[in-house]
């Protein structure tokens, strides 16, 4: 376990914010403290769980990002991948926005791209040649299905600038779970070509859903959420690497899931049993709450950023 300081003010004063649970935990006892950072203005869990300890709190089988057709055998599993596949197109159209080029010359690297599905629909379906594609994945097991079924290029750290630079790059949930954060963006920056686009999808804690369910929201998932980001100190922080927002949008798939999965875990905690008519409110009220979410944005689920190098 490691304690630490703000990343982006540096300071350790901190208030305390939230105790929440893991809810991979099956005592439903392990509390985890998210302070919020006085200086800056920052929610991150201290203390945590430091690099090599992080591992196992990623549980094979049970964490979504890492399921793959080989490793589901539930009914749940299943819909969450059919699902998954069913939203690839939805999220292909947003990343691409940002870039400008012809797509057989975008090139593309996402930073946490798990079991590779994502990158194989840049390839399969845009036509973004493989060679352009390039994916950074720490999980062994997620990396290894996206190499060998995919075809695709996956390392466990981010590769050095002698590859070139990319026109887009994604960090799809991905920003909260770093530990490194500033060497990750400081060598980020260093990769992005000069027009490039950086895109940061990241959980709202200001969120109509995170507001709703206290401790209990799905997306505090605590101990792998290390930070949990609102626009003025992801600004704060990206400032730091000569990088700036340009624009940024909600993502209304997430409010579903995080409403539903919350809801889950609530009547986890409370040992209540969650059955088809908690499983049908959950689902009416994930749609009201991505309902509230396009009327007024900054109270979404998740947000998606779209990021590029500050002038000179």
């Amino acid at each position: 376990m490691e304690t630490v300081p703000c990343p982006i003010s540096g300071s350790s004063d901190f208030t305390p914010r939230l105790q929440v649970p893991d809810r991979f935990d099956p005592s439903g006892k392990e509390q985890w403290s998210l302070l919020c950072s006085k200086a800056s203005g920052l929610i991150m869990l201290n203390p945590r769980p430091d690099s090599t300890e992080i591992t196992c709190h990623y549980p094979q089988g049970l964490y979504d990002p890492h399921l793959h057709q080989h490793n589901s055998f539930s009914y749940r599993d299943k819909a969450y991948l059919a699902a998954r596949s069913l939203l690839l197109r939805y999220r292909a159209r947003i990343i691409l926005q940002g870039t400008s080029k012809p797509l057989r010359q975008v090139r593309l690297l996402e930073i946490g791209c798990s079991t590779g599905e994502l990158l194989n629909y840049f390839h399969r379906r845009k036509g973004i040649p493989l060679s352009n594609l390039a994916g950074v994945e720490p999980d062994a097991e997620a990396a290894s299905h996206a190499q060998k079924v995919y075809d695709l290029k996956v390392s466990r750290s981010l590769p050095n600038e002698g590859g070139g630079k990319f026109d887009c790059m994604v960090l799809w949930h991905t920003l909260e779970h770093i530990h490194t954060i500033h060497e990750t963006l400081d060598n980020a920056a260093k990769l992005l070509a000069p027009d490039g686009v950086l895109i940061l999808a990241l959980p709202n804690p200001e969120s109509y859903d995170a507001k709703h369910y206290k401790e209990n929201w799905i997306a505090w998932d605590a101990p792998r959420h290390l930070y949990h980001f609102v626009p003025e100190t992801l600004a704060k922080l990206l400032q730091q690497h000569n990088l700036q927002v340009v624009r940024r949008q909600p993502y209304f798939p997430d409010s579903i899931y995080n409403t539903l999965h919350s809801e889950k875990l609530r009547c986890k905690r409370a040992k209540r049993g969650f059955h088809a008519s908690q499983l049908g409110a959950a689902l009416l009220k994930g749609i009201a709450t991505a309902w509230m979410g396009a009327l007024r944005p900054l109270k979404a689920s998740s947000l998606v950023y779209f990021v590029r190098k500050s002038p000179a």
